[in-house]
């Protein structure tokens, strides 16, 4: 239908969302951004606004998506069984990733600089420090188990919706949805086909807002690569460089995953997964890539629509992969820069304490996650502030590797996870349809 209405015009409106125009609408924007700063800045708000837009579908797809696919499941046989499951690759792809961070530091060393580059980073620290007197090394306050509680369980949902409390608002919605699928009642079946609607609803805007993509990434990346301080980034350039190789390291292996769990050669993982890792890539946002995510899994890979509504969110939210890999190499690299010498007790502390960390931060944008590298610096005697200030400096930089580290390993457990698992939640979904093909 949509081919039809643009032949009438003679426009091709799919060609907007063909991977070349996309990756072209990114390289104009990383040119301009380097070259014509002006007009990047003042096409900058233009990005942001689309951004914005996509950014206000994520709580209405978050939230019907986890309480439709939990109250579905719970009507289900052989739930716990699933949900052991979910929990062991979850557990395994967390420590994975984990190990692999504290390695590629070790091995890359991020913290042995050339002098030019310390004298920089001290410039940037030293500034730091006036603009934030008598701030204490860590930088925040003591982390424990009360302020753990306190952003997992809401005392508002309505303020939690409002602040955009993504881990209160996921807590609200699973015991929402495991409580209408424990209910024998036909209104629960009626209010689980309500919020099914919603979702629907909300990822057909998300297919129409598609068409606007490499506008939207031109006018976001221009001011973007704007904004990065170009000294700063070629004094972190080894920083960023192991960033890159450890996050494709961890592709290449969710790949291969892919490939045996789904039975697909491991070229052809790729090509499946182009869409939702090109809008990772431009988009650096999780949340807003989760309705190509829903359609590759279901149209490419065959998956359950029940479990890929269960898994996604659940894996976006909780397990944040590139800040287990970032939390590592991380407090790796700020080891390094102060010369502290570490041993096995260190390292398996911070394989360890890096997953809490990353879990702590689970539902906040990647800039406020950043914080909880805290968690890991403070018991190691580390100037956690000074950390959060380099890793801000570099983010718009390495911030599109971490989310398309987030999406390719959450497609992976995924499919991991279906193996077994879709056979145990294949209930009938309520005026099922193929989303984004209207």
């Amino acid at each position: 239908m949509r081919q039809l209405e643009g032949k009438r015009f003679g426009i091709g409106w799919d060609a907007l969302k063909n991977p070349w125009v996309i990756i072209i609408g990114m390289v104009a924007g990383i040119m301009t951004g380097l070259f014509n700063k002006n007009l990047a800045f003042k096409i900058a708000p233009l990005g942001d606004a689309y951004l914005s837009f996509l950014s206000m579908c994520v709580i209405p797809i978050m939230v019907t998506a986890i309480i439709t696919s939990f109250g579905r499941l719970f009507r289900a046989k052989e739930v716990s069984s699933l949900l052991r499951r979910i929990m062991v690759v979850f557990l395994l792809g967390l420590l994975i990733t984990s190990s692999i961070g504290i390695f590629a530091a070790v091995i890359g060393q991020p913290g042995q600089l050339e002098d030019q580059s310390l004298d920089k980073l001290g410039q940037v620290l030293i500034q730091y420090e006036r603009d934030n007197p008598g701030e204490n090394a860590g930088g925040q306050e003591p982390f424990g188990l009360n302020e753990l509680l306190e952003m997992i369980v809401p005392a508002n949902i309505f303020n939690a919706l409002y602040e955009g409390e993504n881990l209160q608002i996921l807590f609200f919605s699973i015991i929402l949805g495991l409580t209408l699928g424990l209910l024998p009642s036909e209104k629960a079946d009626q209010l689980l086909d309500f919020t099914e609607v919603i979702f629907k609803a909300f990822e057909k805007i998300i297919v129409l807002a598609m068409y606007a993509l490499p506008l939207g990434l031109f006018c976001m990346l221009a001011g973007q690569i704007a904004q990065a301080g170009i000294e700063i980034l070629k004094a972190m350039t080894k920083f960023i460089v192991i960033i890159h190789i450890t996050g494709l390291a961890l592709v290449l292996l969710g790949s291969a995953v892919i490939s045996a769990a789904a039975k697909k050669p491991w070229l052809q993982t790729f090509k499946d997964l182009k869409e939702p890792l090109i809008i990772a890539f431009g988009t650096r946002n999780s949340y807003a890539t989760m309705p190509s995510v829903f359609d590759a899994l279901r149209d490419k890979f065959g998956l359950n629509q029940n479990l890929i509504n269960l898994v996604v969110p659940l894996s976006i939210v909780i397990c944040r992969y590139s800040m287990v890999m970032l939390f590592t190499i991380g407090a790796i690299f700020m080891a390094q820069l102060y010369n502290l010498q570490m041993g096995i007790e260190q390292y398996l502390f911070i394989l360890l304490v890096s997953i809490l960390a990353a879990i702590a931060g689970a539902g906040a944008p990647s800039i406020a996650a950043l914080a909880m590298i805290t968690i890991v610096l403070t018991p190691l005697g580390l100037p956690a502030g000074a950390a959060i200030v380099l890793l801000l400096a570099v983010n718009a930089i390495i911030d599109p590797m971490l989310t398309i580290i987030n999406i390719h390993l959450t497609c992976a457990a995924a499919i991991l996870i279906a193996r077994e698992g879709q056979k145990k939640i294949d209930t009938p979904v309520a005026g099922e349809c193929k989303i984004g093909r209207f």
